[in-house]
């Protein structure tokens, strides 16, 4: 089973031949998706922000999301966030593939179980095959960036944008720490793509707007979506990655105190 997570302008529920909607009851609040298939996966689709963008970033309920996908059974999900870009070589409309984040939440808390590794924060046989799905369709992705991670519900100063370009961020978004994390805690294998909907703030005539992140989202929300379906048709059923590793070595860490 796989899990889909819609950032801002990917909303369709019907990406992947949604035939039922499904309500998780979670201790952390209900959580509904949207159930179809492809390449012969179960894909559970999930717009983070609601159907019809009713949740603003700071709305988004994390910790429910991510315990809906585990008391499904999902193990591998695949997610996408819509960003401000930083880096001067991102233009608006790239897609960039995180390797990495730093987290300036303030009000952010994980599980809370067990503390895991996030040296690598992401799945590394997922992030091959969105790669290598890329090659194959012709897309541009970036192979790396580093996602700065804020509280919103406010859009960054311009000053905070030149202390992230400072810190090493090429880009800046408001949700994917909190479920890079989660996932991780959980030992879910979890990759994402960033979409640049915008210069961050500071940075062009054109400051940070909603409806543009949706605009420019719903206009290359099939890229994404054609790499999702690529990497599911081709993850087959092995692991090859550390993700349940690192739960397993934060489990033999605690089980000792």
């Amino acid at each position: 089973m796989v899990g889909i997570i819609g950032g801002t302008g990917t909303y369709d529920v019907n990406s992947f031949g949604a035939s039922e909607v499904v309500t998780v009851t979670t201790e952390y609040g209900d959580v509904q998706l949207w159930k179809g298939e492809y390449a012969k996966e179960v894909v559970y689709f999930l717009p983070r922000h609601g159907a019809n963008h009713e949740r603003l970033a700071y709305q988004v309920q994390h910790h429910a999301n991510i315990a809906a996908f585990v008391k499904l059974g999902v193990q591998r999900i695949y997610a996408t966030v819509a960003a401000g870009g930083i880096n001067p070589s991102y233009e608006v409309g790239d897609l960039v593939l995180l390797d990495q984040f730093i987290s300036f939440h303030t009000t952010m808390y994980t599980y809370g179980k067990y503390s895991v590794d996030m040296t690598e924060p992401y799945c590394s046989q997922q992030r091959n095959l969105l790669l290598e799905g890329a090659k194959s369709l012709g897309y541009r992705l970036h192979e790396r960036g580093n996602y700065l991670s804020f509280d919103g519900p406010r859009y960054e100063t311009a000053g905070e944008i030149r202390a992230f370009a400072i810190l090493g961020a090429d880009l800046v978004g408001m949700t994917n720490g909190p479920e890079a994390s989660l996932a991780r805690e959980m030992g879910l294998c979890y990759a994402t793509i960033a979409l640049v909907t915008n210069r961050a703030a500071g940075l062009s005539a054109q400051g940070p707007d909603l409806k543009q992140h949706s605009k420019v989202g719903k206009e290359n929300s099939h890229k994404v979506l054609d790499l999702f379906k690529y990497a599911i048709a081709n993850q087959g059923a092995e692991y090859t990655c550390n993700c349940m590793h690192y739960l397993e070595k934060a489990l033999q860490a605690r089980s000792k105190h």
